[in-house]
């Protein structure tokens, strides 16, 4: 029996290699009813994954899924900005889902290697038709956190050769960035340790101008970005404290965060 989420991943990883699936016949081959398939299907829609039609649904490439009305969402508004920074062939650490589907679509002219320590974003990067490459950091699974703990996080990113890392925090001040779990935090203070050229992108509601930010955000990290992409309502205490080449805004759309309230379970 499947979950929902290995349910819907299995639905995607079919769809990429058929092209096309039936309702009926993919709810027999996983033994669910006609109606769980339909809310599979309607969901996986709702996050522009494929395109239902009468009886089954179709795969839509990553290449079609960023239509002009998508421009107003802000994380892709956030994507392309941190796509602008990220040459073809990159080794990028991501440890955060909330913009990975959109940063994926942005590069797909500048095919780079995504290396993760969180299953969840390897199913993401998994499609055939994505031109990334995606690799995993090895370790054992930590449930609380969602990421894989290694037994040696220094000696990991040393091996894996990263170019940059990419975080989407919970929680930011101009030196600091803060996650409820521990270990997401971990991989952020090691990337930092080892020099590797950290960017952060959230939304405005995330910033805090000192450092106290979200109580539920406990475990913090020093972390000065060397490129902060944002909306343009950022606290003064950003613009004061970090240099202008290091930050890059687009128009404020709302105060509805990336982050939601499951985000901070992951």
């Amino acid at each position: 029996m499947y979950l929902a989420h290995e349910r819907r991943a299995y639905i995607l990883r079919l769809l990429e290699a058929r092209g096309s699936l039936r309702s009926a016949a993919l709810a027999r081959e996983l033994r669910v009813t006609d109606e769980t398939i339909r809310t599979d299907l309607v969901q996986l829609q709702a996050e522009g994954l494929l395109r239902r039609v009468h009886g089954g649904a179709v795969y839509t490439p990553p290449a079609h899924r960023l239509h002009a009305k998508d421009t107003v969402r802000l994380d892709v508004q956030l994507a392309q900005l941190i796509a602008e920074s990220i040459p073809a062939g990159s080794r990028i650490l991501v440890t955060d889902a909330p913009l990975i589907p959109a940063l994926a679509a942005c590069l797909l002219q500048r095919p780079c290697t995504f290396i993760t320590p969180a299953p969840e974003l390897l199913l993401q990067l998994a499609p055939h038709a994505l031109p990334h490459h995606a690799e995993c950091t090895g370790g054992a699974l930590d449930k609380a956190s969602g990421l894989l703990r290694s037994a040696d996080p220094e000696a990991t990113l040393r091996r894996l050769q990263l170019d940059l890392a990419l975080f989407t925090p919970p929680a930011v001040t101009p030196h600091s960035i803060s996650y409820p779990h521990r270990l997401r935090a971990d991989w952020a203070r090691t990337a930092t340790r080892l020099g590797i050229p950290c960017l952060i992108a959230v939304p405005s509601a995330a910033l805090a101008e000192n450092n106290t930010p979200h109580p539920r955000a406990r475990f913090s990290t020093e972390l000065t970005p060397a490129l902060l992409v944002t909306e343009d309502n950022l606290p003064p205490a950003f613009t004061e404290a970090l240099p202008a080449a290091t930050l890059r805004t687009v128009p404020y759309i709302s105060r509805d965060s990336l982050v939601t309230d499951s985000d901070w379970e992951l």
